[in-house]
This record gives structure tokens, C-alpha cells and sequence, in this order.
């Protein structure tokens, strides 16, 4: 831990887990830096119980202003200049909006899970010459005739056995996901922005959901440029002599955030009656250029929407 008090004196030591809270009690309000790793939105929320201001900083954020090789001395001070330099801060989550993202997240792995079963269950099949067409729904509706067939080839008892254990367990992940959502859906109506994120076009209740979570506080985010780029709807870009060269868009990022607005993307991109700033991005881009376009001008629109609390329809929004 590093602190440096009024007098700008610098302390550096160790302080147990047990011991940390104790350390803030009866103090006078303060400004404490931290890493938003694993646990720290839980420290956060006490320390702002207890009437301090919290700077939660994301690890690579905070990795630059760190020197030489890694220990907790070095990463409280780089902890400490990199909240000294302003650099963006993660939002603290409440407890409703942490269960929210903790549902998100283990419906995101249910998700994950289940689309492995059913790719082990085509990919086996086809050892028996039974093709599958790809997608969930297809699955559904030709998988009693897929075990039928495999009743009629020359295949074990017990491989006949796994394929409808695999089966059962892909049922049973769609059961999960489906109380998930109505879960999810719950607890998102709690949010005071969900309604308001319904109202965009494109964008659907796990959607409007993972922005409640994402724009828990929309004034970490300058604007709603900054934001897009944050998903990695922004192309990268280098420069060097007041040259800048723009490349494609990022490789690390949240693509399951990104991976979202791309799909509310392609919905607005498919309806008949479009607005005209789609067809507007349509006429200038390549198709996939202009679904990413798209993604990114519906990711600024969001950021303003929660930051203004108010509806799609009756906002006048500025998209710098």
C-alpha cells in the first residue's frame, strides 16, 4: 500500500487482508487508487460505505506507469502515478448491477458450453454419415431423427448412450439459459437506463442488459467515441511526423460486447423501413465496413443515451 498524506509524505507498507478495512475506519474522506481486478469492486463499494472516494483503474492502464520487474511496492507506486496522470476509471457497480454482470457472464458460459456439445455431437455423427445442418434450431428439429438413424448403424450400445447423454445435456443447458434470461431480465427492469436502451433499434433485452452493466456510470467515458473504442469499433491507428495512418480494428477488446452491437448492427442493416443515417453509411462503405460503421455509430448513441436518460426518438444527439 501506498499513501501519501496532506503534508505530500510518502508511506509505503503491507496490510493484511483482514486488516484493510480497520485501516479506513475513522478517517477523514480520502482518495484511494486500485486496480480493478478481481474482488475490487467489492473493496470499492465498503470504502465508499465508509465515505471515501475510490478510483478503480484498469491493470493495463496502470501497467505503464509500473518500472522494472513486478512487486507490490513497484505496483502501488504505479498504482499511485497513474492515478495522479487521470487515466480512465472503471465505474463501481452496485450490487444489483454486479449480479447482473455475474448472470451476464455465466449465461455467456452456458451459451459457450452448449454450442461445444452440440459441435461434438454434428462432428461425431458424421463418423456414422449423418450430416447436421449448423445452427441451434436446425439441432432441435433433426436430432430424434439423427439418433434414429444412428440406432440403424453398426455403432456400440454405450456410443448410442453418450450421444443421448450429450443430447439431454444440451437440453438441459437451454433450460438454464432460458431461466437466465428471464432472471437477467429481472433484475435489468431495476436499472433506471434499460428502458431507455429498448428503445434503440437493433437492440434486445441481453443487449440493453450488458449496457446497464457497460454505462453502469457513463462519465467514465468522455464521449461516445471514446466508448466505441473501448468495444474496438474504432479502427487502430499509428503516426509518426503528423502522419497518422489508420488500420484495421482491434484484435484485443471485449468481442462478446463487440460481437453484440455487430449483431444489432446486421438487425438494423436487415429491416425494410431504414433510417436514413444507415442507408447514409451504406452508400459510402463496403458491406462489412459499413456493419462495423453501424455498430460504432449505435455504440456513441448508447453512450448518449445513458448519459442523457432519455429515450432513441426524442434525443438530439451530438455523436463527437
Amino acid at each position: 500500500m501506498y499513501q501519501v498524506n496532506q503534508d505530500g509524505e510518502c508511506k509505503n507498507f503491507q496490510v493484511k487482508r483482514k486488516e484493510f478495512l480497520q485501516l479506513f475506519e475513522n478517517r477523514e474522506p480520502s482518495l484511494i487508487g486500485m486496480e480493478a481486478c478481481g474482488g475490487s469492486q467489492y473493496w470499492a463499494r465498503e470504502l465508499q460505505k465508509l465515505g471515501h472516494t475510490v478510483n478503480l483503474m484498469a491493470p493495463s492502464a496502470v501497467k505503464p506507469y509500473v518500472s522494472g520487474f513486478k512487486s507490490d511496492r513497484k505496483d502501488a507506486i504505479g498504482i499511485f502515478n497513474a492515478m495522479l496522470a487521470g487515466v480512465r476509471k472503471v465505474a463501481v457497480k452496485t450490487e444489483a448491477v454486479t449480479d447482473l454482470a455475474t448472470l451476464l457472464g455465466i449465461r455467456a458460459r452456458r451459451i459457450r458450453a452448449r454450442t461445444a456439445k452440440v459441435n461434438m455431437v454434428r462432428g461425431y455423427l458424421m463418423e456414422y454419415g449423418i450430416v447436421m445442418a449448423r445452427g441451434l434450431r436446425q439441432f432441435k428439429n433433426s436430432i430424434a431423427d439423427s439418433l434414429l438413424q444412428l440406432e440403424r448403424a453398426q455403432a456400440s450400445n454405450m456410443v448410442k448412450e453418450e450421444f443421448k447423454f450429450l443430447v439431454d445435456e444440451v437440453d438441459k443447458e437451454t433450460e438454464a439459459i432460458l431461466r437466465l434470461d428471464r432472471e437477467i431480465n429481472s433484475l435489468a427492469k431495476q436499472c433506471k437506463n434499460f428502458d431507455h436502451f429498448l428503445t434503440a433499434p437493433g437492440v434486445g433485452l441481453i443487449t440493453a442488459a450488458t449496457m446497464c452493466v457497460k454505462l453502469a456510470d457513463p462519465q467514465v467515458f468522455k464521449n461516445g467515441r471514446q466508448f466505441a473504442a473501448y468495444i474496438g469499433l474504432v479502427p487502430q491507428h499509428y503516426g509518426s511526423g503528423g502522419k497518422n495512418v489508420n488500420t484495421t480494428i482491434p484484435i484485443k477488446c471485449n468481442k462478446e460486447l463487440r460481437g453484440l452491437l455487430v449483431q444489432c448492427a446486421q438487425s438494423i442493416r436487415r429491416t425494410k423501413n431504414k433510417s436514413s443515417w444507415v442507408t447514409q453509411i451504406e452508400d459510402r462503405k463496403p458491406n462489412s465496413v459499413a456493419t462495423i460503421a453501424v455498430a460504432n455509430r449505435l455504440a456513441r448513441r448508447l453512450w448518449a443515451i445513458a448519459s442523457k436518460g432519455e429515450d432513441w426518438k426524442r434525443m438530439d444527439i451530438n455523436f463527437g
